[in-house]
């Protein structure tokens, strides 16, 4: 155990100590922050002024197309249609032209086919939907006095029911909300990049050493488990320590973020809008956000995601440390990864069908397999889990981390003094069963 801590403790320094571990985890947060900013920045001035002419023979659509920064509408006649497609096609004053024509019953029911909309370009899609919201608000209102119905009638007529679940068994309520959906993935998605990232680290390491003939000198003094559990051990308190700087970063910016926004909607309430996002059904929204966080089971999220996240870890990065002690470069990795990726894979989509039934085949079956349960197992913990399934999974778990961890070190024992030589996984397979 003292030569593993004193390869951990090596493994996290030298890592550490990089200048670009360093700059990486002060920069990564601020870096995300600025890429948010200047996608925003790029969507709105990609933004560009889109002039549409617009004949309306029914005289029934005009007072909606109300020109603004986004859009430019210009109304003729039908007398001008001819005219104002010969200058559409030689791209001069206009980007699009709408044609309705006069063709309408009491209800509009055949103006839908026969209206006409030209262009030379590929338009913005928000013109698209402008336009589109804009004639569907006329025609169903005439369709509303058509039948003779009123406005406040038609908002009597909307519902918007919120089911509120209660679980017969636990005696708890729930919320439908995309909260946890989303916290769900998100997690989900931490495993992975952890595992993959990581992981890749602990396997370059390994191969750097190898290919320096370090490892020759190292293992004279260590034996190979020891200085491959060190390796493993230290790689993961460097992630834990980046994460943790990044974590605390980001509720400082959020936190930043929330006081400088806090004193601009105070000091200027009605040039932002306030008034028109306070409505019913943003309450609605807001509080059913709100009682689906409350609900959560936070003891067994944060149980499930620490377990499984270290547990996880362990089982894929000693797979990755034999992978690097068997190889001599990064070409003869690539014939590797596959056995990784794919499972890695199947667990993260098979979480996203697990969101529309956490209760089904298939979210049992991923939770039971080593290779999938840590992704599975974290999304599940945001929807219940029985207990049975917990602990089988959790027992499953801890043995494979140990398998995964003898068989690995049989493979970097035999593969980390090994050169010049390509080994196929049928060899690895060989390794491990030799004693």
């Amino acid at each position: 155990m003292k030569n593993i801590l004193l390869v951990m403790n090596r493994e996290f320094l030298t890592q550490a100590r990089k200048k670009s571990f360093i700059i990486i985890t002060i920069l990564a947060p601020i870096l995300i922050l600025l890429a948010g900013i200047i996608v925003a920045y790029m969507v709105k001035i990609n933004e560009t002024n889109s002039k549409v002419a617009i004949i309306d023979v029914t005289n029934q659509f005009y007072p909606e197309f109300k020109s603004d920064e986004k859009h430019t509408y210009n109304f003729y006649e039908q007398k001008d249609l001819k005219a104002l497609k010969d200058s559409l096609i030689k791209g001069k004053s206009i980007d699009a032209l709408l044609y309705i024509p006069d063709v309408h019953d009491s209800l509009f029911n055949n103006l839908e086919t026969h209206i006409q909309f030209y262009t030379n370009k590929n338009l913005n899609k928000s013109l698209l939907f402008s336009i589109e919201s804009n004639i569907n608000k006329v025609i169903e209102n005439k369709r509303r006095i058509q039948l003779g119905l009123k406005k406040e009638d038609i908002q009597k007529l909307s519902s918007n029911i919120s089911l509120k679940i209660m679980n017969l068994k636990d005696g708890k309520s729930d919320i439908n909300s995309s909260v946890k959906d989303i916290l769900a993935l998100s997690l989900m998605y931490v495993i992975l990049m952890f595992i993959i990232i990581y992981g890749t680290r602990v396997m370059r390491s390994v191969m750097e050493e190898k290919n320096n003939r370090v490892v020759e000198i190292i293992i004279s003094s260590v034996k190979p488990f020891e200085l491959m559990m060190g390796k493993i051990l230290g790689t993961t308190l460097v992630a834990l320590t980046q994460f943790s700087i990044w974590i605390m970063m980001t509720m400082v910016l959020l936190f930043a973020g929330q006081i400088f926004l806090g004193k601009e909607l105070m000091m200027n309430p009605h040039q932002n809008g306030i008034n028109e996002l306070i409505n019913y059904d943003a309450q609605v929204q807001v509080k059913n956000t709100i009682d689906g966080l409350l609900g959560l089971n936070y003891p067994l999220i944060i149980f499930v995601f620490l377990f499984f996240f270290l547990a996880g870890y362990l089982f894929y990065s000693s797979f990755f440390a034999a992978i690097g002690a068997a190889v001599d470069n990064d070409t003869e990795t690539q014939q590797f990864m596959p056995i990784i990726v794919v499972p890695l894979m199947l667990g993260a989509y098979g979480c996203i069908t697990i969101i529309n039934n956490p209760e089904g085949p298939v979210a049992f079956w991923l939770s039971m397999i080593p290779f999938t349960s840590p992704m599975v197992m974290v999304t599940r913990a945001f929807y219940g889990i029985p207990a049975w399934q917990l602990i089988i999974s959790i027992i499953i778990m801890i043995i494979s981390v140990f398998a995964m961890i003898y068989s690995a070190a049989k493979i970097y024992r035999i593969g980390i003094l090994m050169y010049g030589k390509k080994i196929s996984f049928k060899e690895l397979i060989k390794w491990v069963r030799q004693s």
